[in-house]
């Protein structure tokens, strides 16, 4: 064969391998084209299952929060007329205890025994507790079911700290504690009968767990607020009991100085907290185990505010206290 046509020969070779290479080429790059449509279809088809499990899971979920904003509303409904029948029906219910009341006052008359004078006055101490749980619940229910109105007004803090000196004097004397109250000529603007109530259930609380020492109320500018302060020297509010102590009914965990505990119904605070939010004045306290306790008041400025006030860092403490 001549040698020009070996080469024409080896050439052709070069160019059919050239064309197998490229047709080869071609039909994987075709079958990675048919793979990619395949998976992209596998894909579609998975997503678009979990869409509708997607929908279908926030269907039911709507579907629960319909019910449960429905449950929700009828308790709150069935709970305000609770709230409401119990409000209004404060004169009823307490109308059986005014009664039995006036009967152990006759009772107590014509009682010659000390042995009989001695069950009236536990029959009565019985009946002013009950009727006390009555009124606290009753105002409870009162302030949930909003029948309370704060009536806002100037109210000078002379006059009320002299009122309530009046009624817990005679109560710290008897149990060998200092009342004091530092002299102020301030007015502040809030309601002065849940101010009042506010300052009584602090104070009761104050003289219940205090057994030495005393109780000391003051008040200090901040700002635009006034901030009255009660401190006792009594047994304190451990730290996980801070939240607590303002839910009906709770006693709280700390013992008085010689191993007891406190009487009580455990309301004060809770009425404390609910007549606070109604006028908008922020209640807070601070308290150490065994040294006592300072609650805080924070009451807006009266438009007749005058001398400056004059707080627990002030004055003299109760003797033991901090």
């Amino acid at each position: 064969m001549p040698l020009r046509d070996i080469d024409d020969v080896d050439r052709l070779k070069k160019i059919n391998a050239a064309l197998v290479s490229r047709v080869e080429r071609s039909m994987d790059q075709q079958g990675n084209a048919f793979s990619l449509f395949q998976t992209a279809i596998s894909l579609e088809n998975r997503v678009r299952n979990r869409t509708e499990e997607l929908h279908a899971t926030l269907r039911r979920l709507e579907q629960s929060n319909i019910e449960l904003s429905a449950a929700k509303e009828n308790a709150e409904l069935a709970n305000l007329s609770k709230t409401r029948f119990l409000a209004a029906a404060s004169h009823d219910v307490l109308q059986p205890l005014n009664a039995a009341h006036l009967s152990v006052s006759a009772l107590a008359e014509v009682q010659t025994s000390e042995e009989g004078r001695k069950l009236v006055r536990q029959v009565e101490r019985s009946l002013e507790t009950m009727e006390d749980l009555l009124r606290t619940l009753l105002d409870i229910s009162k302030l949930d079911a909003g029948v309370v109105q704060p009536e806002i007004g100037d109210v000078s803090l002379e006059t009320l700290f002299s009122s309530l000196r009046s009624d817990f004097q005679p109560e710290a004397e008897k149990k060998g504690l200092s009342l004091k109250f530092r002299p102020v000529n301030v007015v502040v603007r809030s309601d002065r009968t849940l101010l009042r109530r506010i300052l009584q259930n602090i104070l009761s609380n104050a003289l219940r767990y205090t057994r030495s020492g005393g109780v000391l109320v003051g008040t200090r500018h901040r700002g635009d607020t006034i901030r009255i302060d009660v401190a006792d020297t009594g047994c304190g509010i451990a730290e996980d009991q801070r939240e607590a102590v303002f839910e009906e009914f709770h006693r709280g965990t700390s013992t008085l100085a010689d191993g007891g505990l406190a009487g009580g119904l455990g309301l004060g605070l809770a009425i404390v907290r609910r007549m606070a939010a109604a006028l908008g004045h922020p209640v807070t306290f601070s308290s150490r185990v065994g040294r006592g306790t300072i609650f805080h008041i924070d009451v807006p400025i009266g438009m007749a505010a005058a001398e400056p006030a004059t707080g627990i860092a002030d004055m003299d403490r109760p003797r033991g206290y901090g």
